[in-house]
């Protein structure tokens, strides 16, 4: 058997997806298991048993990607994605056997059109996932597939050396600001940690730096790696890292992966939706009624989900995960 699986064009959504993969590679042992992505994603270390395709939708168009993996005769395709253009693409690559959930105006282009039993966002997304293999079917695990070889190779790449033991802060999140945990928390955080012995180092994307300087101001110890690592060095931070602080986003997400110990802040959106599936991971929320709104921007205009987290809080999370990682 030939299975293609399109994965989620969100990077935090695509490392959510890799459950469903590892469940696919179980449940099909002998199956050739191939994958789908959005361009820039391939370098990560995907689980799977065949070929990574890379979808560049500036490049080419959805159908005319698809029609162009006709040749490739897969059995069937597992479509992750909710949008229409991801179900056409299905439908173009000829392939007999198209699973994914129903909804915007796709279902007859899906063989079979899979309805959640539940409300939608009332259960993690890799439930939502897992349901395209019928009822009763177990997840898999979060996880990416990296070998030492790999990880060392990623490491001699990074633009300076890490501290010998640190903590990682990632205060980005690409979907917007209800999402952000303020930056003077973000600061009083590290000032904390660095009073424990524990350097800092400030991980995001070049849109993050200038919100990172902020963050270090007049604290040596704090690094400021924001734009400098691409997305495998990002990886590979991270694994080296005693401890993860994040947002709702896609660092929190490569973290649950590599299942490794993380605390997670949670405000706008809902972490019994999106929330880590890491053993590891530590979930902060203050469940304000208005909270999850799931919107770019507060639309009450306060971000009380975000502001009222106090540091404090965050900071004694961070000492018993760092007193569990040290005990090992």
């Amino acid at each position: 058997m030939k299975i293609l699986i399109r994965t989620p064009n969100w990077l935090g959504d695509l490392l959510m997806s890799t459950a469903f993969v590892d469940a696919v590679l179980r449940d099909f042992p002998e199956a050739q298991v191939d994958l789908i992505v959005k361009a820039g994603f391939e370098t990560l270390p995907l689980p799977h048993r065949g070929k990574v395709h890379s979808f560049d939708r500036k490049v080419c168009s959805a159908g005319a990607f698809g029609a162009c993996l006709r040749a490739e005769q897969h059995d069937r395709i597992y479509i992750l994605p909710p949008s229409f253009s991801s179900a056409w693409m299905a439908f173009r690559a000829g392939v007999p056997g198209r699973f994914g959930l129903k909804g915007n105006g796709r279902s007859w282009l899906l063989n079979p059109a899979v309805g959640l039993p539940w409300q939608p966002r009332s259960r993690h997304l890799v439930e939502e996932y897992t349901q395209l293999l019928g009822p009763g079917a177990l997840p898999g695990t979060m996880r990416l597939a990296i070998t030492e070889a790999w990880l060392e190779a990623q490491s001699r790449t990074l633009p300076q050396a890490l501290p010998e033991r640190f903590v990682a802060l990632a205060p980005g999140a690409i979907y917007g600001p209800a999402k952000e945990w303020p930056p003077e928390h973000f600061q009083e955080l590290s000032r904390q940690l660095v009073a424990q012995g524990w350097p800092v180092v400030l991980l995001g994307t070049p849109d993050d730096r200038e919100v990172a300087e902020q963050i270090r101001n007049e604290l040596p110890e704090v690094h400021n790696w924001c734009g400098k690592t691409n997305l495998p060095q990002l990886v590979a931070v991270l694994y080296q890292a005693a401890l993860l602080v994040s947002n709702d986003s896609g660092a929190m997400h490569v973290m649950s992966a590599l299942q490794r110990p993380q605390v997670a802040l949670f405000g706008s959106t809902s972490s019994t939706w999106t929330g880590p599936r890491n053993p590891h991971a530590r979930l902060l929320s203050l469940n304000l009624e208005c909270s999850p709104c799931f919107k770019r921007v507060c639309p009450l205009g306060h971000t009380n989900c975000q502001k009222e987290l106090h540091p404090e809080l965050v900071f004694q999370s961070c000492l018993e995960a760092l007193g569990e990682e040290t005990k090992k």
